[in-house]
């Protein structure tokens, strides 16, 4: 992983920069552990190990998704928890989805497990997933305004579960539900509508309105809250239930374009992009700026996207215009871990060394003042327990009670021999 050399940093700072683009960059997304990115464009999509900041080699492409007319638009981590191998499903401007599977021994390459055209060929806007039980399934919304969903198992090809299209609304994101019924939300782009659809049939069996246009859209992770680009003075924040907006960030952009925008370090920031070459982060509470980052002097920053863990938040940006070198910057906040998030184990640990500490001190004591049979017993309890392969994690209170037990009777013993 990335971190900072400092121990704590209130602010993010660049971490760095990957090259290799020749394009425009319009999709990111990070693995579940932190240890990959995928940048998808112009040029097709790449992958990037994070801890050596270097490209992986991709699959062989069918001439179709590799046309340089076809770009990559979106793309997603499809993620088990059981899973040992990583497995990226992405969406081309032609209608192609592709998903490929980490394979090899040191899993640095990547099989193409499915590559076709879906429904007209009409450009993938958004795809998303679900994973549930045994059971996946990936939902696209196309430009044609219709929205698929097909089940995967991750061996064989995509098995539809249903295809609808919609009346007037054109995808811009689509998020599963996570209910019993994994109804699916679509936001669409040009009426700031959200429809609901049923996860068995894609009936829509709700709708509401964000606004009048939706440029992107996220929702935090307990589905209670939504992000959106609002085309217009920057991004909003909305009820899901509803629909209703709560707070407005104002970017002030020189021009209205679609850009994205994400939560960040457990949904208490607001991460979106700019016109201006510029990465602005609000406190999604209280609504002001807290930092921008500049990923460039100019240009447009429409792709970002943020990953947190225990120690370190990130955040990715992505030029998004062919004017200049494209680029992807990564900007980190190091966090120093308070002493009640450290584990049981770290706290036992500490403990343990202590007590040897203080039987090493003891041990001098009893040594000065010539207590030769006192320092036997503790002497062999730090040979036993100051070895390379000694199990510290098991010694236990009922464990230092009895070595303090046989110490005081060694002490009591040499004074009844005194006597």
């Amino acid at each position: 992983m990335l971190f900072l050399s400092t121990n704590d940093c209130k602010e993010y700072r660049l971490e760095g920069r990957l090259l290799g683009h020749k394009n425009a960059i319009n999709c990111l997304a990070v693995t579940r552990n932190g240890n990959m990115l995928a940048s998808g464009g112009s040029d097709g999509m790449r992958i990037w190990d994070l801890k050596r900041r270097v490209q992986l080699p991709t699959p062989r492409q069918t001439p179709a998704i590799q046309n340089p007319a076809d770009p990559v638009t979106c793309a997603c981590w499809i993620t088990r928890q059981e899973a040992t191998h990583e497995t990226l499903c992405y969406g081309t401007g032609l209608g192609f989805i592709a998903i490929w599977q980490q394979q090899g021994e040191g899993l640095e390459d990547f099989n193409a497990k499915v590559s076709r055209r879906i429904g007209t060929g009409k450009e993938i806007m958004c795809l998303t997933y679900d994973h549930t039980g045994d059971d996946t399934r990936i939902a696209t919304g196309t430009r044609d305004r219709r929205v698929q969903v097909w089940a995967f198992d991750f061996k064989g090809p995509l098995i539809p579960i249903f295809s609808v299209e919609l009346s007037t609304m054109i995808p811009r994101t689509v998020n599963f539900n996570r209910t019993p019924g994994r109804n699916l939300l679509v936001f669409g782009m040009y009426d700031g509508e959200i429809h609901t659809l049923r996860g068995s049939d894609g009936t829509v069996i709700a709708t509401n309105k964000a606004g009048p246009m939706i440029g992107h859209a996220a929702v935090d992770a307990p589905q209670t809250l939504f992000l959106i680009d609002n085309v217009m003075n920057g991004f909003s924040l909305h009820q899901l239930e509803d629909g209703a907006c709560l707070r407005t960030y104002n970017t002030n952009p020189v021009k209205t374009f679609p850009k994205q925008v994400v939560f960040g370090e457990q949904a208490t920031l607001v991460v979106g992009g700019s016109d201006t070459g510029a990465i602005h982060i609000f406190d999604k509470n209280e609504g002001r700026v807290k930092q921008v980052l500049q990923h460039a002097d100019r240009g447009q920053v429409q792709t970002v996207t943020t990953y947190d863990s225990t120690h370190h938040s990130l955040i990715f940006g992505a030029t998004s215009t062919n004017d200049s070198e494209p680029t992807i910057s990564i900007w980190c906040r190091k966090r120093t871990i308070s002493p009640s998030d450290r584990p049981l184990g770290t706290a036992i640990k500490n403990f343990v060394r202590g007590i040897v500490q203080l039987a090493i001190a003891m041990a001098i004591m009893a040594y000065v003042i010539g207590q030769t049979p006192g320092i036997t017993l503790l002497g062999n309890a730090w040979r036993e327990y100051s070895k390379p392969r000694a199990q510290t994690d098991e010694l236990m209170n009922a464990d230092i009670r009895s070595l303090v037990e046989q110490y005081i009777e060694a002490q009591r013993g040499e004074e009844l021999e005194r006597a």
